[in-house]
This record gives structure tokens, C-alpha cells and sequence, in this order.
């Protein structure tokens, strides 16, 4: 394993995320979606160009932050349900999480994304490290159109990606190898539920499990089998061996 404390510069160690964010932002039906991209892509090719580094990550994460928040919209039953379950509307995760991720994922690994919004973390680490499978969970129906044509312009194939639209709560993830989830609901009444459903599925499985959880609040609803390996403040690492 990897020094998951070490430090991370994005442009530089992960070319291809880059090359994907390009991808996504340049494609004629992303752009019909969204038309300011063309702004994001023009700060990123000219800081790439410049050389300069800060100024590159800089460009880099605002082109990510605008891709993941695009399609986030709820019907008014969705808004109800997330209501309920005082969840957080779609809020970017970050890339250093995807770097991170990429030591725990192999050819063969099950990735669930519990809460992925327009599912761009999951299409990313598929980009950056494929896999047989990523289980997209959101219940937001126009997110997941969006992740769609994502899906659809970065070419990963139908069965690399299962989309659910439902609620965590009664999505099973028992197939997963590596959890990934950024604070789904407020640890409250009705919120709580997110989480002891979380932790009773992952606390059942008999199998090697990791879990990235970003401004973590599972910590307290997982059983003694899971320890912490890292955390900064914003990622905590959970391994169950």
C-alpha cells in the first residue's frame, strides 16, 4: 500500500484526469447542456500552457467543481424524500480522493458511490483506473441523466456502470470491495437512518472492504472490525480486512 499521507499534486500525478475533464467539457452535447464550459476549458488550456503548476490545479479543480454540480436538480417528490432524510443536495467531493482511491481499486474491484449526484467521481476512477464495476446510487433523476452523457462521452461501457435511482437506504451494496460517499445526510433524525443503514449493510460483510468517506460521519455507526488508516479533515479511510 501506498503512503496514503503523501502529498498530492493533481495536474502533475494524474494526467488522465485532466484529459478527462477536457473530455467532458469540450463534447457538443455537454456543452449543449451547459454552455459557460467553454470559459473553465479556456483558464485550464492557458494555465497548462504557462506551465505553472498552482495555477494549472487551480484551473483544473474549478472545470471538476463546475462538472460535478451540472444537471443538480430535484422533482418535487425527490426534494421531499431528501428532505426526509436530511440529506445534502450534490456538493463536489474533490479530485485528491480519486488519487488516493487508485492503490485500493483493482481490475476485478465493485466501486459503490453512495449519494454520486451526477456520478462524475465514479466515471473518473473508471477513467483512471478501471474496473469491472461502479454502483452509482442518487436520487436525483435529472443527476443521473447527466451522468449519463457523461458516461456516454467518456466511452466507458454500459455494464462498467449501474445506475440506481433510489434511495441509500434500500440499495444493497453487498457487491462492493470500496465505498466511496460524501457526507449523504445530516447525522439527525431521519438522517440517521442514511447511516445505520450504511453501517448495517458494511458491518454484515464477511469480505475485505474500504471505505472513502469525506467529512465523515459513519465513523460512529461502524462496528469494531473497521479501523481508521487515514484521515486529514476531510477523507477518512475505513478498512475492514
Amino acid at each position: 500500500m501506498d503512503d496514503l499521507s503523501g502529498n498530492i499534486c493533481l495536474a502533475k500525478q494524474s494526467p488522465a484526469l485532466t484529459k478527462s475533464l477536457l473530455a467532458l467539457a469540450t463534447n457538443t452535447a455537454v456543452q449543449k447542456e451547459f454552455p459557460d464550459l467553454d470559459h473553465y476549458v479556456k483558464n485550464l488550456m492557458g494555465a497548462l500552457q504557462t506551465g505553472d503548476i498552482p495555477l494549472t490545479e487551480n484551473a483544473l479543480l474549478s472545470l471538476y467543481t463546475r462538472l460535478h454540480g451540472a444537471g443538480a436538480r430535484y422533482s418535487p417528490e425527490e426534494r421531499e424524500r431528501l428532505s426526509k432524510r436530511k440529506g445534502y443536495a450534490c456538493y463536489p467531493g474533490g479530485l485528491s480522493p480519486l488519487i488516493r482511491a487508485v492503490q485500493f481499486i483493482r481490475p476485478d474491484s465493485v466501486v459503490a458511490d453512495l449519494g454520486a449526484g451526477n456520478g462524475l467521481q465514479g466515471l473518473l476512477l473508471q477513467c483512471i483506473c478501471p474496473h469491472r464495476k461502479t454502483i452509482q446510487v442518487e436520487i436525483s433523476s435529472a443527476l443521473i441523466r447527466v451522468g449519463q452523457i457523461f458516461q456516454h462521452t467518456l466511452g466507458i461501457e454500459a455494464d462498467r456502470i449501474e445506475w440506481i435511482h433510489d434511495d441509500i437506504v434500500h440499495v444493497s451494496i453487498e457487491e462492493a470491495d470500496f465505498i466511496y460517499l460524501y457526507l449523504p445526510a445530516k447525522p439527525l433524525d431521519g438522517g440517521k437512518e442514511v447511516y445505520e443503514a450504511i453501517a448495517r449493510k458494511l458491518n454484515r460483510t464477511e469480505k475485505p472492504i474500504v471505505i472513502f468517506s469525506i467529512a465523515d460521519c459513519l465513523a460512529g455507526f461502524l462496528g469494531r472490525r473497521f479501523s481508521v488508516v487515514y484521515t486529514d479533515g476531510h477523507l477518512t479511510c475505513f478498512i475492514k480486512k
